[in-house]
């Protein structure tokens, strides 16, 4: 019997653990798992945009890179970054527990 693939890009065949099931752990079936991402992605971007200053911005989608994929910005590209926007290591490290407190990350 030849039965159809599943498309690749679906989320409900999602072979691997995404940060996000760490934060917000799926519930089993159903389309709440999709309500919940979305969630938490919506938290996700109404912390980056609550900066006032692009630059703000711009470092508060660094600290998300960090903090969900920290194979796509490390530590010491985080801090490069901080400093040449004229951040300090502290200010850096208060935008990481501020994005973790914000999407209840513990």
């Amino acid at each position: 019997m030849n039965t159809p693939q599943p498309p690749e890009n679906d989320i409900h065949n999602a072979e691997t653990r995404h940060p996000v099931d760490q934060i917000e752990p799926l519930p089993q079936g159903g389309d709440e798992s999709i309500d919940r991402i979305c969630e938490v992605l919506g938290r996700t971007f109404e912390w980056v945009a609550e900066a006032d200053e692009p630059t703000e911005k711009g470092l508060r989608a660094a600290v998300v890179l960090y903090c969900v994929r920290t194979d796509l910005i490390g530590k010491e590209s985080l801090d490069d970054l901080a400093f040449s926007l004229r951040y300090s290591e502290g200010e850096v490290d208060d935008l990481i527990q501020g994005f973790c407190h914000a999407i209840n990350w513990k």
